[in-house]
């Protein structure tokens, strides 16, 4: 609350257009003893804030700050249970959620934010429209840059599933490329533990973005089922060079989409023993992410990151195992369907 003291003290003071010295005046005291105040070296006595209060037509409560504290403390319960439906798929209560909030709190850029990333997640044109008309007026009043390039990244998404491919590629220039990033400058000049901790979250992840690249690289044009194998599995194999204790964390769920990717290709083929190991491996990650515990990694590759369950945002409420299961109803896997080897992927 003393912060808070300090920073109102100033703003109200700077707000209603007078100086220290109008104010130390006000109260018969010295300019020294305003000075201070404002630079948190010290605290008016409890006495003087009626006087205070009175001489900028405020409050007791708001001049230290009280009545913020309490929008403050409400924002985050707003934020907390945000973070809580995101971590089991409640996509629509978090769009219930962030509306209702924004009733309470209409110019807070937080709140906007997330229900601007959320509306994104639910396949309606609406609510891309809705999306799109508030993220454009949080570019208008934000001056924060990582959530102004969070709201580019989510408009560039959402006009991109609008079909306008001008737009989305308007906004996308917007944003720096690869080697002009703030974790890519930072590694050349930190030192020490931050260093350590900056470039190993950079390693994965580049790995991260080589898995998304590869992704793309392979609906970018028509790739024969062996090559599309060749690219998924290359990109396999980065993830257990560099994760080599097999402690992957949350890289558990990119390996889920990973095989389930390679269990299609190799469906294709009909390669009955190919396709149950990649369902295996799939189901193996699946379960993972079910069951997904806090821990911290251990490879040299990773060993100052930590992961917990609550890092997770999803679009889906179901499990996934469920998902899993759902990609093998695809008739890519009816050749097998039948066979005993299909009966033992996923344990009853």
């Amino acid at each position: 609350m003393d912060i808070k003291i300090t920073e109102n003290l100033k703003k109200i003071r700077r707000d209603n257009g007078n100086t220290q010295e109008d104010l130390a005046t006000h109260l018969n005291i010295s300019i020294q003893a305003v000075s201070k105040w404002e630079r948190g070296e010290g605290f008016p006595d409890i006495t003087l804030l009626p006087s205070i209060a009175s001489y900028y037509g405020k409050t007791v409560d708001e001049l230290l700050g009280c009545d913020q504290i309490e929008c403050n403390k409400k924002i985050d319960e707003y934020m907390n249970q945000y973070s809580k439906n995101g971590n089991v798929g409640k996509i629509e209560d978090n769009i219930f959620l962030m509306r209702e909030a924004l009733k309470e709190f209409p110019q807070n850029l937080n709140l906007m934010s997330n229900l601007c990333h959320a509306l994104l997640f639910i396949d309606k044109d609406e609510y891309l429209d809705e999306c799109i008309e508030i993220g454009e007026k949080i570019l208008e009043n934000s001056v924060d840059d990582q959530q102004r390039y969070s709201t580019i990244q989510t408009l560039v998404y959402a006009y991109d599933r609008k079909k306008n491919e001008i737009k989305a590629q308007e906004y996308a220039k917007k944003l720096p490329n690869l080697f002009c990033t703030q974790n890519t400058v930072l590694e050349g000049i930190l030192k020490g533990d931050e260093l350590l901790k900056l470039v190993q979250g950079n390693i994965g992840q580049h790995i991260g973005l080589i898995d998304s690249s590869v992704d793309c690289m392979l609906r970018s044009k028509k790739y024969t089922p062996e090559e599309r194998i060749f690219a998924y599995e290359t990109v396999d194999k980065l993830y257990r060079l560099f994760l080599y204790d097999e402690n992957y964390g949350c890289e558990h769920y990119a390996l889920h989409m990973l095989w389930m990717n390679i269990a299609r290709e190799y469906g294709k083929l009909c390669n009955q023993e190919k396709t149950i190991s990649a369902l295996k491996k799939a189901y193996y990650h699946s379960y993972k992410m079910d069951n997904f515990h806090s821990g911290e990694y251990t490879s040299i590759f990773a060993d100052t990151g930590k992961y917990s369950k609550e890092s997770f945002s999803r679009n889906f409420e179901s499990s996934y195992i469920d998902w899993l299961k759902k990609v093998m109803q695809e008739k890519v896997f009816d050749f097998i369907r039948n066979t005993d080897e299909w009966k033992n992927i996923i344990p009853q």
